[in-house]
């Protein structure tokens, strides 16, 4: 059944009459979340060169998925267009189209709908998103002021091209720089990623990255976090303002975990003695509260470690706290991954460190 003919709000209807198309990789745009080396002008989040020599073949085949990868800009145009290409449209079982596969569109700092792609499309797909004929309810624009425009990349597609077109006549501008420019760095498993969010700004880094006005880079692979030396090294180099180091779901087992958490920040720590970094445990009970406690009390002991020798920039986010005041049952869609509610409520929990690290550092500038 094709619900479309029948309730107008599912329908992609788009129409490009007295709009100017735009590609995202030419100036006033700027894109965030992503690595790029001089000539490049693909999307992908680490070097293909890294990707491949970690021992792992999930980040192989996930680097180049656009989780945290944004674009932003201002115009006065009243009506956004946005057309993609994408290699193919990555499905789920426990995730919506509208989180794995999706762009979600933010103006003014107001979410205001995504732009969504047909179930089965093959190759690309346009969404008239805000329209002066009331498309979609509640986000028409009838003036002409200047908004700030952030559109976030799916969670868990390729991209191969991204168009944006605006009305003709419209002015456009680059966006203001985020007030904390250094990003903050997310590394960590599915969960960091974005798996199970409804569309693409409900993760939470990327809530944390919208409530605080900070830039920030998504480093969580589905089955891909596993402490290599290789990621460590990566991470060292990068230009950061705080590390959220959530490794814990990928581990096979607490041996594992042991063998491999306070190893992979003693490499971090050891190249940047100074770097604020967040430790996390599980949120879910996946493991069962008793696996549960026993890889907590491995993760804490890399905190505990820190502290013994004199650190005073490592913090300690007790996951079986994080969905405490709500449950568990109510946070995620598999007794893993975390819905909206799961990612609001791990935003808010690691969000507060982060705020708290970020004023430290602009009060001490």
């Amino acid at each position: 059944m094709d619900i479309s003919k029948i309730d107008k709000n599912f329908n992609n209807y788009y129409s490009y009459e007295g709009m100017t198309t735009h590609n995202v990789n030419s100036e006033p745009f700027k894109l965030y979340g992503l690595c790029r080396q001089d000539g490049e002008s693909d999307f992908k989040r680490i070097p293909e060169s890294l990707a491949k020599k970690v021992n792992n073949n999930s980040i192989a085949l996930l680097y180049k998925n656009t989780s945290g990868i944004r674009v932003r800009f201002k115009t006065t145009s009243r009506r956004i267009i946005l057309k993609c290409i994408l290699p193919e449209i990555a499905k789920s079982p426990h995730m919506p189209l509208t989180g794995s596969s999706c762009f979600d569109l933010y103006a003014d700092g107001r979410y205001c709908n995504v732009f969504r792609p047909g179930i089965d499309i093959n190759g690309g797909y346009s969404d008239n998103v805000m329209g002066e004929d009331g498309y979609h309810s509640g986000f028409t624009f009838s003036d002409r002021k200047m908004r700030d425009i952030l559109i976030h990349f799916p969670l868990y597609n390729d991209v191969s091209e991204v168009y944006i077109a605006l009305e003709e006549g419209c002015e456009l501008c680059p966006p203001d720089e985020y007030k904390t420019s250094a990003p903050v760095i997310f590394y960590g498993s599915s969960i960091t990623q974005g798996g199970c969010a409804s569309h693409a700004g409900n993760c939470y880094p990327a809530i944390i990255s919208r409530r605080l006005d900070c830039d920030y880079i998504n480093l969580g692979f589905s089955g891909g976090c596993l402490a290599e030396t290789e990621m460590a090294e990566y991470i060292s180099g990068m230009d950061k303002s705080v590390l959220v180091y959530d490794y814990d779901h990928n581990a096979q087992t607490a041996d594992y975990l042991a063998n491999t958490h306070g190893r992979f920040f003693k490499e971090i720590r050891n190249a940047n003695p100074t770097l604020p970094v967040i430790i996390i445990s599980a949120a879910d009970l996946a493991f069962g509260e008793k696996v549960r406690e026993e890889r907590k009390n491995v993760i804490y002991q890399t905190y505990k470690n820190a502290l013994a020798v004199g650190d005073r920039n490592v913090y300690f986010v007790d996951g079986a706290e994080i969905y405490k005041d709500v449950g568990a049952d109510l946070c995620t869609v598999d007794n893993t991954h975390p819905n909206d509610l799961g990612f609001w409520c791990m935003a808010n929990a690691i969000g507060r460190v982060v705020e708290k690290i970020l004023l430290r550092r602009m009060n001490d500038v």
